[in-house]
């Protein structure tokens, strides 16, 4: 199994861990809990981020309310206060739901440094269909939706939630069709030592493939491809090498 299926199996055996703690969760009260955070990561199969200071709770879920008025105690259940405009979506065949993914990438702004909410975001937009959650559109949607003060719960709101530039500074590095948070890592690695940002993704057509390879990153003006090799190359190594030098025959 190569990493990528461990990878994908690993966030497969997360989500069935968290669904089972959210059902019995929500077997425990009579209110309808809609979870947030990085319990909804959990439950979307999305990849949890990396946080500046040790991050959440490892053994609590997390659900969200709207004001303080309707807090609540209940074990193992940490209550989050989200004001802004939400939407909900069902989990496993509607028994339970959370969050959905931009929402839950909003509520993350003011939890995380602004590389990894890029990486958070980029990892909503995958390449792959089974693990794209959302477009950078719809991303962008919902944070000019934030400076709308009549979309927030109650009728008082004097200001948009915290966090809302540091949202647009992250939509402006976001990029779609990524394949993992390491190759946005080292997109962002370039940025920061001034290059401009590279194409995602670049397809290229070789001589003696018939498939289309695409390159992690890409200057193609300068005809200059970059590639975040992890730990599954190693058993790829020939291919790759093989591929490297079709690469190099094209200049």
């Amino acid at each position: 199994m190569d990493n990528g299926a461990q990878y994908s199996e690993s966030l497969a055996r997360l989500r069935t861990r968290t669904i089972e703690q959210c059902l019995e969760a929500q077997r425990r009260t009579g209110r309808r809990l809609v979870f947030a955070l990085d319990t909804a990561l959990s439950l979307q199969g999305i990849e949890l981020p990396r946080y500046r200071r040790g991050g959440l709770l490892a053994d609590t879920l997390h659900a969200v309310i709207e004001s303080n008025g309707v807090r609540t105690i209940l074990q193992g259940i940490c209550f989050v206060l989200w004001s802004g405009p939400q939407t909900h979506m069902p989990i496993h065949h509607g028994r339970l739901r959370c969050t959905d993914s931009v929402t839950t990438w909003a509520m993350q702004a003011n939890r995380l440094e602004d590389e990894e909410l890029v990486v958070l975001g980029d990892s909503m937009m995958r390449r792959d269909g089974h693990m794209k959650k959302a477009t950078l559109e719809e991303f962008r949607i919902y944070v000019d939706s934030l400076s709308d003060l009549s979309n927030y719960s109650g009728s008082d709101r004097l200001r948009a939630v915290r966090g809302v530039s540091k949202m647009r500074r992250a939509l402006r590095l976001m990029r779609e069709n990524t394949d993992s948070s390491q190759e946005t890592r080292s997109r962002i690695v370039l940025l920061r030592y001034g290059l401009p940002c590279p194409e995602v993704n670049y397809a290229i057509r070789l001589k003696g493939y018939s498939h289309v390879f695409f390159a992690d990153m890409a200057y193609p003006d300068l005809k200059i491809i970059i590639e975040y090799d992890g730990r599954h190359h190693a058993s790829r190594w020939l291919a790759d090498s093989k591929r490297r030098e079709a690469l190099e025959d094209e200049g």
